[in-house]
């Protein structure tokens, strides 16, 4: 295993020689698309080593090489620049944490731990002896790690989806409290929809008409648009249910399009209160990694 010092070293020499490929096979980047597998490893990893900007902010991830790791930089801006050691940290703790566990004995890793790299992935082992059985079968080892990833990343994507729709919701529908004031809030489900309660003393009471009426306002107000037109709600808008979550449309005849592809719209709804909670907390308001 190649020391953080010595792929960062390489890094510079490695990106750069990747930006000379791309200067001269245009039009072998332009048919070029990701793997699933890419698409998995870019969650987990987040952030480009050279910006610490989250992968996809910037258009669609560039796969390069950093020593012998796999890595995925935000923009072309970043070719020919070198990887900063505390973006490549913030990297390896990503992979280590969705990792989990050593694919051989099962038990937690850590980014501090010994690693092996095996067609271009980094897999962290929880002791040197692991690395052999791991070389040995890495066809195995590859996919217990990407099963790994797939759990964490789902999860990770709930957990991101739920933080934002306590965000629209904004209160309780028991007390009119805010959400978050109570301590962490509790999910529960009404009808056919998802919604967040502020604490275990409010499960099984009955729901306030004028509390749930105000978060639907709130719903509203945090999506602001139609996420399939792309036009401003109006005020009399209509709304369908998916996954629990509710979106808001601006006609009924958005609701089919958003039936046939729900994951598509969910991504567009939680980008959209995603970027109104921004706009709305200002410029100095910055994710945390």
């Amino acid at each position: 295993m190649k020391t953080l010092f010595t792929l960062l070293m390489m890094s510079s020499f490695v990106i750069t020689s990747i930006a000379r490929e791309h200067k001269h096979d245009d039009k072998q980047k332009q048919e070029s698309k990701l793997t699933d597998s890419d698409k998995l490893q870019i969650a987990v990893q987040k952030i480009c080593p050279v910006m610490g900007a989250k992968l996809g902010s910037m258009g669609e991830p560039i796969k390069i090489q950093i020593g012998e790791q796999i890595a995925y930089l935000c923009c072309k801006g970043c070719l020919g620049k070198q990887a900063k050691a505390k973006h490549w940290q913030t990297i390896q703790n990503n992979i280590a944490r969705a990792q989990g566990v050593c694919p051989i004995m099962g038990k937690p890793v850590t980014s501090d731990m010994k690693s092996t790299v095996v067609d271009g992935q980094q897999i962290f082992v929880c002791c040197p002896p692991c690395i052999p059985k791991i070389q040995a079968d890495k066809k195995t080892a590859l996919r217990k790690v990407h099963a790994n990833y797939a759990t964490f990343v789902k999860k990770d994507v709930q957990a991101k989806r739920d933080q934002l729709h306590i965000m629209a919701q904004s209160i309780c529908p028991v007390t009119g409290k805010k959400l978050g004031s109570m301590g962490a809030p509790i999910e529960v489900q009404v009808g056919d929809e998802h919604a967040f309660l502020c604490c275990k003393g409010c499960v099984d009471k009955k729901l306030s008409a004028e509390h749930w009426a105000t978060i639907q306002t709130n719903l509203a107000k945090a999506q602001s648009t139609c996420p399939v037109m792309g036009g401003k709600l109006p005020e009399d808008a209509t709304s369908t249910i998916v996954n629990g979550r509710k979106i808001f449309v601006c006609c009924a005849s958005c609701i089919k399009k958003i039936n046939a592809n729900p994951e598509t719209y969910l991504g567009k709804l939680d980008a959209q209160i995603d970027k109104n909670t921004r706009e709305k907390k200002g410029p100095n308001h910055a994710d945390k990694k």
